[in-house]
């Protein structure tokens, strides 16, 4: 069979495959393909149904642009394996021809363990998968924006920021022109008859052209700040010739009209900058501007009972810090109880379908009953609710900021990375210093040497490498008295109480498991104490005793009844 009739025959069979398996990988059927010679499409089908269960490679979507291998990277990248590195991911998928998500999946899991990266769950676009056409004609970009620079230079830039051409822009600008002669010398060694260093190049690569728009963009927007800033450079020495300058009514500076912001009275005027450090403090310091629809006049003199515009504001303070006051207004309109919060950002969702936890408190009955029995039924309440709130909500929320779209754990409020466990980080940090407690509480140091050591077998006389001598029990030095330290009475009963003297038994050692015990509470109570938020219900640290389970099969029991009581009210 000739190539050219084998080639139409591999894709009649292709053809008849993707109609049986719609939206199927054809890289990977006419890779199937390859392993029979008779009857290709029905033993292929057959493998597919039967052993794989119906499962195989399917195409990616993946947006105008773009290709099917940044499609496969960014599932494996923030879907499968959030927290490997991006450019691991990317040498793998393009090692493969075909079934690139499945093929790399494989591989990851087999090796179990591979490199992190500092972003968890987060790929930005410069991390992508360039194509040819991309490749050519962003080197193509550079050399023509940059004639000063060697072309191999160039090409060792694009290497190292993955040939993406805003990274290499910005990292060639900084490398600067090195003086006019060198710029002289460079364009006459780099000058070349083609086209492409006098003409304007013509871009067809889809994201190529979406970065160079933003590069205009980017220059608009300096080039628009500093006229703004020569602007009002200008119209300020104006206003000085001609001594129209006014006075800022908080810090008393002389500022042209265009820099200042009058209450709603027009009676104050005050500056940018006493306008934004006030909003600055009032949310982020003492907190009195959070939740407050209008920001009153802040004259010092005067009781100006106007206040500050909310236009002029917004056109006065940054961006994050106008969104920062405009969230606090957002917070203050709602419950807490009713907002599902990101632990990353501001960004927060609404669940109106709990009731508030206010009109469970307001029983008046039910706080007169635990007052007589004093029991703190608010904590239990609070327990419950908590309880029937992440039944019904979930224990997870899923950001819809496209900035954040951090995955979090509504139990603990942290974020979700790969086997999610509440409370660790606040456990071992408890668990490690009890440990620790417990450890020094039983061992010996030398005062020589400062060696650490406990005895697990022999006699009480110990003998550092160092040489100095010490009673395991007293931790006297005996280099002089030796063994005379120790009891050589006769005694009837062995083990027993010596009535002839109070020195230190020669091989009996007291129990150091109630020095242990003591140890660990005492750390317990020295840890809890310097960090305050590790207390939570959840949080312990070591077995409990029998008093203590049986208080906790109580208090469980109790809260069985809180929360089915809370569940019907809320």
């Amino acid at each position: 069979m000739s190539s050219k009739r084998k080639e139409d025959l591999d894709d009649k069979h292709l053809s008849q495959l993707l109609g049986l398996f719609p939206n199927g990988d054809p890289e990977y059927f006419r890779s199937c393909l390859g392993h029979y010679s008779q009857d290709p499409v029905e033993r292929i089908a057959d493998k597919v149904i039967t052993e794989l269960g119906g499962h195989y490679p399917q195409l990616p979507k993946f947006k105008r642009g773009d290709n099917r291998l940044n499609a496969c990277l960014r599932i494996l990248a923030l879907d499968l394996f959030p927290d490997c590195d991006i450019s691991f991911l990317r040498d793998r998928v393009l090692q493969y021809s075909y079934a690139h998500v499945e093929q790399v999946a494989d591989y990851i899991l087999s090796i179990r363990i591979y490199p992190e990266r500092l972003e968890y769950g987060k790929m930005d676009i410069a991390e992508s998968i360039r194509s040819d056409t991309y490749k050519t004609q962003a080197q193509l970009q550079l050399i023509h924006d940059f004639p000063q620079i060697w072309k191999s230079s160039i090409r060792a830039v694009l290497a190292e920021n993955n040939w993406d051409y805003l990274k290499c822009y910005d990292q060639l600008k900084s490398f600067g022109s090195h003086g006019f002669w060198n710029t002289l010398k460079n364009f006459f060694l780099h000058w070349s008859s083609t086209p492409s260093h006098r003409d304007k190049l013509k871009v067809s690569d889809y994201s190529l052209l979406d970065q160079l728009d933003q590069l205009r963009q980017r220059g608009i927007k300096i080039q628009v700040e500093n006229d703004k800033k020569l602007a009002h450079g200008i119209n300020f020495d104006e206003y000085t010739e001609c001594h129209q300058l006014i006075t800022c009514d908080c810090c008393y500076g002389d500022q042209s009209f265009e820099q200042l912001i009058f209450c709603s009275e027009g009676q104050h005027a005050f500056c940018f900058d006493c306008i934004t450090h006030f909003v600055t403090e009032g949310l982020f310091g003492q907190g009195s501007l959070r939740g407050q629809p209008r920001i009153h006049c802040i004259s010092s003199t005067d009781s100006c009972l106007g206040c500050l515009p909310t236009r002029s504001l917004r056109e006065v303070m940054t961006k994050d810090l106008w969104n920062t006051y405009e969230h606090s207004l957002l917070e203050n309109s709602y419950k807490e109880e009713q907002q599902v919060q990101c632990c990353a950002c501001p960004y927060f969702e609404l669940d109106e379908s709990i009731r508030p936890l206010e009109s469970i408190n307001g029983n008046g009955m039910l706080r007169t009953v635990a007052r007589w029995i004093m029991w703190d039924i608010e904590r239990d309440i609070q327990i419950a609710y908590s309880r029937v709130v992440i039944a019904r909500r979930g224990n997870t929320f899923q950001c819809k900021n496209q900035d954040c779209k951090t995955l979090t754990c509504l139990t603990c409020h942290r974020p979700i990375r790969g086997a999610h466990i509440c409370w660790e980080k606040e456990s071992d940090g408890l668990r490690l210093f009890v440990e620790k407690a417990m450890a020094d509480a039983v061992k010996r140091t030398c005062p020589n040497c400062s060696l650490s050591f406990q005895k697990l077998d022999g006699c009480n006389k110990i003998t550092c490498p160092c040489g100095y001598k010490m009673c395991y029990i007293c931790r006297k030095d005996i280099g002089k008295e030796s063994y005379a330290h120790f009891c050589d009475h006769f005694r009837s009963i062995p083990g027993s109480k010596c009535t002839q003297c109070n020195r230190c038994d020669l091989y009996k050692t007291d129990s150091d498991d109630e020095a242990v015990s003591k140890a660990a509470e005492r750390a317990k109570a020295q840890y809890l104490l310097a960090h305050p938020e590790v207390v939570h219900p959840d949080v312990s640290i070591g077995p409990a005793g029998s008093l203590e389970r049986f208080v906790q099969m109580k208090q469980n029991a109790v809260l069985w009844l809180l929360e089915r009581g809370v569940e019907r009210l809320v």
